[in-house]
């Protein structure tokens, strides 16, 4: 009878060690929505003025050689819209740059929550069948998350504005409004979705043969 009464005692032990198993996972966040309304925003407005004044800069050129402007003022003024080009594209690349943080970061969130509900769906699984076959859970395997240090990255190279040619016109044509580009985010991105759902399809057809 004491054996028996002791057993009873040991079985919740056994479902909170069950608990324990999963731990939890936190991911933070750089940005709130208002934040990334603003990046957004930017990256509207400066690809935008990016493109007029690829324009402007042809037609300067294009003015020069009609004749309607001299050398010297058609220098003078690609000199000022170069100087304001540079500043326009250096917040375009910014922007780019912060929302591509943010997919990445909704992107970890989503594969977090999807491991955890899937975790739990599979601990309880695992926790039906040991019922069925009368097996006891044996010696609890820890499991070593990685560190959550970033990488070690160069340091980007400052970028040059472009230098004022006087000799030849640019070789660029007038710009049309072109689809958004992809980016390298994007790719891993895509890259992530895949794995994870190539291995959510392993779990499912695990689940079907147990």
């Amino acid at each position: 009878m004491r054996l028996f009464g002791s057993r009873k005692k040991e079985e919740p032990r056994e479902e909170k060690t069950l608990e324990r198993v999963l731990p939890t996972l936190s991911v933070d966040r750089s940005f709130n929505v208002q934040d990334v309304e603003r990046a957004r925003s930017r990256l509207r407005i400066s690809g935008t003025e990016k493109e007029i004044l690829s324009e402007t800069l042809t037609r300067l050129y294009e003015a020069s050689t009609d004749g309607r402007l001299t050398p010297t003022e058609r220098d003078q003024l690609v000199s000022k819209y170069q100087r304001h080009l540079s500043s326009v594209t250096s917040t375009f690349e910014h922007s780019e740059r912060l929302l591509s943080l943010h997919e990445l970061e909704e992107t970890r969130a989503e594969l977090v929550n999807m491991f955890q509900d899937k975790f739990k769906e599979l601990n309880v699984k695992i926790d039906d069948v040991r019922k069925r076959v009368n097996v006891k859970p044996g010696q609890v395997m820890a499991v070593k998350l990685p560190p959550l240090t970033p990488p070690t990255e160069e340091k980007p190279q400052e970028s040059k504005p472009p230098t004022t040619e006087k000799t030849a016109p640019p070789t660029t044509t007038p710009t049309t409004p072109a689809a958004p580009r992809r980016t390298k985010a994007d790719d891993t991105l895509d890259k992530l979705r895949k794995d994870l759902q190539k291995e959510l399809e392993k779990l499912e057809q695990i689940e079907m043969e147990a």
